[in-house]
């Protein structure tokens, strides 16, 4: 290459062109520079790059002659092994890391649930020797369905009626209806009650018992306050506090004057006063006409007035005596135990002014064992300084089970009085109306859930209830029957 490029310039300048030494291995392998003028004008890179092929080709032209002259001789050229001084070392190349296989993405929806058993995610079952592809399609319809059903369940309200037979039952309260709320648990139906406040609307009553729980642990009181101010006449009301409720007292009271209710009981239940409900924490009677409605609280059923009354009596005095000691425990319990007195002095009038032929209805928020109600029922009103024993209880507290089967009832309600600590209860204990002795029980379906079972967060095949119940003398088909037998 290098001979023709040397033709071509001494062509171009007329120049006789030398002809090469037969012997010379050094003129033809002589460096590229020299056909390119001055060396200082060559690049560095290709000066390198030249440099470098020298010594090689050098090499490559030794080994040659060497092999002509062994076949000269007639013996075989030997290979010669190459070693790391007549190459450069060059670094090893990194070898690539194999690609990871990409799962299979799912293109369709079809592919997803079409169970086709090749690579997909179900596989198909066979029933009736029939191959089912598309069931986990049905599957997932179901799911759909069953928590659309749930949540339209949940947000819905069923008014159910209850007759209540009373013996004795004074004409003047003949039909005389009210409505029992339980566990509301802070929960809203509609905006401000709308739902609620709208199906209330529709039913007449005299009175709504609330038993408990309509604030619950949130410790939210609006969802209450706004179904309170939006009923027509919220002096109807009468409300307890449940087991879920704060309160009803606060830890510390709020000061030493004033109104004693306000200095100790917790806010809801003082906003719930300030709007024209009655909080029922002592014996209170409901004029109706000519004739008085007692209700109480059911913790008081078994309560000797007398002794309660000195008790509580003689524990105001002691702590009052603590105050101008100086004790500053006694300064802060004194608002509350003052309180306290001051429930025992109505129980105590309450049970010298109730008489056995009036009407009583005691509330609770926890269905009371049938002990307890035996109990109440023992005392001689007579000789016993005990309220007489209630016509009718009211409760709530295990909302129907929460969750119910169908053709079963409700599975577990949270209440350890009960034969197997509430599992499998028996239905006439879990809702409605029930008998133990001479007492009549009625337990209210509820609104919303229990706390109690926080596994329960919501109310399967049981829909929230507003119950009303009729008060009336007229015995019942079945119990006329049973008289004439």
């Amino acid at each position: 290459m290098a001979e023709s490029e040397e033709k071509k310039r001494a062509a171009k300048k007329d120049i006789p062109i030398p002809k090469p030494a037969s012997g010379a291995s050094e003129d033809v392998l002589r460096d590229e520079t020299g056909l390119y003028g001055d060396e200082a004008e060559i690049s560095p890179r290709r000066r390198k790059r030249t440099d470098a092929r020298v010594p090689i080709m050098r090499r490559r032209e030794e080994s040659k002659a060497e092999a002509e002259d062994e076949e000269k001789d007639g013996e075989k050229p030997k290979k010669q092994k190459k070693s790391a001084e007549q190459f450069p070392k060059v670094a090893p190349k990194r070898k690539k890391k194999p690609k990871r296989k990409k799962r299979r993405i799912y293109r369709s929806f079809y592919e997803l649930m079409s169970a086709s058993g090749s690579n997909g995610l179900f596989k198909p079952i066979h029933i009736f020797g029939r191959e089912i592809r598309f069931w986990p399609l049905f599957v997932l319809a179901a799911i759909a369905l069953l928590a659309g059903g749930v949540m339209l369940n949940n947000s819905n309200l069923a008014v159910n009626e209850q007759l209540v037979t009373v013996v004795g039952l004074p004409d003047d309260m003949e039909g005389y209806r009210i409505v029992v709320l339980s566990d509301m648990n802070g929960k809203r139906f509609g905006d401000e009650q709308s739902l609620l406040l709208r199906t209330l609307n529709g039913i007449k009553y005299d009175a709504i018992f609330c038993v408990g729980d309509m604030v619950g642990k949130s410790g939210n009181a609006e969802p209450f306050w706004e179904f309170i101010d939006g009923l027509r006449d919220p002096g109807k009301v009468y409300f307890i506090c449940g087991d879920s409720d704060p309160g009803p007292y606060i830890k510390g009271a709020r000061g030493t004057e004033g109104v004693l209710s306000k200095l100790i009981l917790e806010d809801w239940i003082l906003g719930a006063v300030e709007r024209g409900a009655h909080y029922v924490d002592a014996p209170m009677a409901i004029p109706v006409k000519n004739s008085n409605l007692w209700i109480s609280p059911a913790t008081m059923l078994n309560l000797e007035t007398v002794t309660t009354l000195e008790t509580w009596q003689e524990q105001t005095d002691q702590e009052v005596d603590g105050v101008r000691s100086g004790i500053t425990e006694d300064y802060t319990t004194l608002p509350l135990t003052t309180y306290r007195t001051k429930l025992a002095q109505q129980l105590y009038d309450v049970q010298r002014t109730m008489s056995a032929t009036d009407i009583h209805i005691s509330l609770a928020h926890e269905p009371p064992s049938d002990a307890f109600i035996y109990t109440s029922e023992d005392h001689d009103p007579e000789t016993d300084r005990f309220l007489t024993s209630p016509e009718l209880i009211i409760a709530g507290h295990y909302c129907g089970g929460v969750w119910r089967v169908p053709g079963v009832g409700a599975i577990y309600v949270p209440d350890d009085t009960l034969p197997r600590g509430g599992w499998f209860p028996e239905q006439e204990h879990v809702t409605g109306l029930s008998t133990v002795g001479e007492t009549q029980v009625f337990i209210s379906g509820g609104m919303s859930t229990n706390s109690s079972v926080p596994l329960m967060p919501f109310r399967l095949f049981n829909e929230p209830e507003i119950s009303v119940l009729t008060l009336t003398s007229t015995l019942p088909e079945n119990m006329l029957e049973a008289v004439e037998e």
